[in-house]
């Protein structure tokens, strides 16, 4: 039987990390934030219309999408943000969908699905255990604002609308902290694979 792996935690936990880590170790893994960077550096033609449409004429030039207009409008009007999130959320799932069902036919054991909204989206049913990835909101500030993707402001608001670490502990199964060096936290992930993958 298959066993299914969500993988959750706040913005600049180390989601990221962890993924590759088990990339590199041979597993399967899904990434929603790698299917989201496709939409919006490949995007298809309806994503574009929706954005001209509903969002703004402003964020498409030549069939390229500026994320930054697109994130002034949505952090100041909620219907545009929840319209957005609810077509993201859809073609995400509909990838990690396509992804496990491919992956279970071809009798794979373990998958895991990178989720960084899991439980704000309800998901973890979808799932047989769940990791959840716990670090200090100072550091995880620090990781963000050093990849330089978000302005300070920007990122106040989204860890304003994801769920607490306390939240994250109750509804997981296994809990890695994140708060030392790179080389700590992957010596936590390889003890916690252990407990669980046999």
């Amino acid at each position: 039987m298959t066993k299914l792996v969500g993988i959750t935690g706040g913005i600049g936990s180390g989601k990221t990390t962890l993924s590759k880590h088990l990339k590199k170790l041979g597993y399967l893994v899904h990434e929603s934030d790698v299917v989201v960077s496709e939409m919006y550096t490949k995007p298809k033609k309806q994503f574009l219309s929706l954005i001209k449409e509903k969002i703004s004429k402003n964020a498409v030039n030549h069939n390229k999408i500026n994320k930054t207009e697109i994130a002034n409008v949505i952090f100041n009007n909620k219907a545009i943000k929840k319209l957005l999130e609810k077509y993201i959320h859809i073609e995400v799932q509909n990838s990690r969908d396509a992804f496990i069902k491919k992956n279970k036919n071809n009798k794979n054991k373990l998958i895991f699905a990178d989720i960084p909204l899991l439980f704000e989206n309800k998901l973890e049913k979808d799932f047989n255990l769940v990791i959840c990835i716990i670090s200090s909101e100072k550091n995880r500030i620090k990781r963000v604002l050093e990849n330089k993707k978000f302005t300070k402001k920007n990122l106040n608001k989204i860890l304003k609308a994801q769920t607490t670490d306390k939240e994250r502990k109750k509804r997981s199964q296994i809990i890695i902290h994140n708060n030392k060096t790179k080389k700590d936290f992957i010596f936590s992930v390889e003890k916690a694979l252990k407990g669980f993958i046999k």
